[in-house]
């Protein structure tokens, strides 16, 4: 076990006060201590914790005592913690004074934990940096709310959901899901799920720039093609999937005026590119955003966009309003319940999404046993389907037809499609059941 560790904490409340929680990451820092400060650097052991209705500072407080307690059981000498509260680190520090009642208990017990070490330190940086701990708190409120445990803490060496110990799965066979679990199921509310394909071409366009090719060329307006989102609308609620260039035409068309969270498949600038578009919506509701995706994808869109995950914004002032939030399993938006699919693009991990009978998999080079059983039993799926022609990180035609044929949706939809295919042409040689995506082609899902 360490002697030295590096924890991240943070706290999270919806309505401050609302339902709020604790996360918390607590790093291995004997090796390398500077490597262990890394926003992305490796769990040895991870804290998850729904507390309720209470207060942001409250929540970032209770973070801090989880952490310390487990750093404790892990035997822990040297603690250096890392907090986006600036509060809580003066506090901790002796310079400022507690006069909040609701936090002298809290105070009293991290500064009773922190005596039990050799040495302490804290110190501030901005949530954007802090993700790790963010997300965690966020899992906890979506579990909770989907009606899962209250407290998930994973221990090195601890069999269990999650450990870090567990070694990745084989992908050979499909896996087993866990007892109980339904990746079809839709959430405690979920309402009538409508969704819209904003865009359905790849990461060029189609019409590509300068490009006499008959599919660039056509009169048929399914040919013009921006690039691959899709809009998922149920009861008032609005999610968006990706966030590319061609964001604000595509919510012009569909007079989209309201984003209650934005998933990301990946990071490449085809689903990102329009994210500065979205400091409308930030407007429109008067406060952050939540982007979610998985860590990797995160780290690089949070890097590339610093300024709009800014954490210190009080109100809107003309730049985006984004809150990161890693996505580690399934999650809750407005009453209906996503499941992240594991998806291969380049021979790394990116998220597609299931939620219901629905599912969206952009950007596949394939999907392996692990994410295909998270697809059984849709009623629809919105797949890509490039073109033709092998490619190195997209699945051709034939790839996606036979991956399709594999998980027998009632209904499939290509999209992500290059300039090589015309909808007419692509359309006459599919199976039945099997169709072709455009610019604004809305699709009902029963469930």
């Amino acid at each position: 076990m360490p002697r030295r560790v590096v924890i991240r904490a943070d706290g999270a409340a919806r309505g401050n006060p609302g339902p709020s929680s604790a996360g918390a990451v607590v790093i291995d820092a004997d090796g390398d201590p500077a490597a262990a400060r890394r926003p992305d650097a490796r769990p040895l052991a991870t804290v998850s914790d729904y507390l309720g209705r209470g207060t942001n500072n409250v929540a970032e407080y209770t973070a801090v005592v989880r952490a310390l307690e487990v750093a404790a059981r892990l035997g822990a000498r040297e603690v250096e913690l890392i907090l986006d509260s600036n509060l809580v680190v003066e506090q901790l520090a002796g310079r400022w004074r507690v006069k909040d009642a609701k936090l002298a208990p809290l105070h009293a017990r991290a500064t009773a934990l922190l005596r039990g070490f050799d040495t302490w330190s804290a110190r501030q940086e901005p949530r954007a940096r802090n993700h790790a701990a963010d997300a965690l708190a966020n899992e906890a409120i979506d579990r909770a709310l989907a009606g899962g445990s209250a407290s998930v803490v994973r221990m090195p060496g601890e069999a269990g959901e999650g450990s870090p110990a567990e070694e990745p799965r084989s992908r050979a066979a499909a896996p087993e899901l866990e007892p109980g679990f339904d990746p079809g199921d839709a959430g405690p509310d979920p309402g009538e799920l409508t969704v819209t394909i904003l865009g359905s071409g790849t990461s060029g366009g189609v019409p590509r720039i300068a490009c006499g090719c008959p599919t660039c060329t056509s009169a048929d307006p399914r040919d013009s093609r921006s690039r691959a989102s899709a809009l998922l609308a149920f009861g008032p609620h609005r999610v968006l999937i990706d966030a590319g260039p061609d964001l604000r035409a595509q919510a012009l068309r569909e007079g989209l005026d309201r984003l209650d969270a934005v998933l990301l498949t990946h990071e490449h600038a085809d689903a990102v590119g329009g994210l500065d578009d979205l400091r409308r919506f930030n407007e429109l509701r008067g406060g952050y955003l939540d982007v979610r995706t998985v860590p990797e994808s995160l780290a690089i869109v949070v890097d590339r966009f610093r300024y709009a995950f800014d954490p210190g914004q009080s109100r809107f002032a003309g730049l985006p309003m984004l809150r990161p939030v890693e996505v580690a399993g399934p999650f809750l938006v407005g009453g209906r319940r996503f499941v992240p699919v594991p998806v291969i693009h380049g021979e790394r991990v990116i998220a597609g999404y299931r939620t219901g009978g629905f599912a969206y998999c952009s950007d596949v080079q394939r999907i392996d046993p692990d994410g295909r059983v998270l697809l059984r039993g849709l009623d629809t799926l919105v797949v890509s389907a490039l073109r033709d022609i092998p490619h190195p990180t997209h699945q051709t035609v034939e790839e996606a037809l036979a991956l399709i044929a594999d998980l027998r949706p009632r209904r499939a939809v290509l999209t992500h499609l290059d300039h090589d295919l015309t909808h007419a042409g692509l359309e006459r040689r599919l199976p039945p059941g099997v169709e072709v995506a455009w610019d604004g082609l809305r699709l009902a899902v029963p469930r």
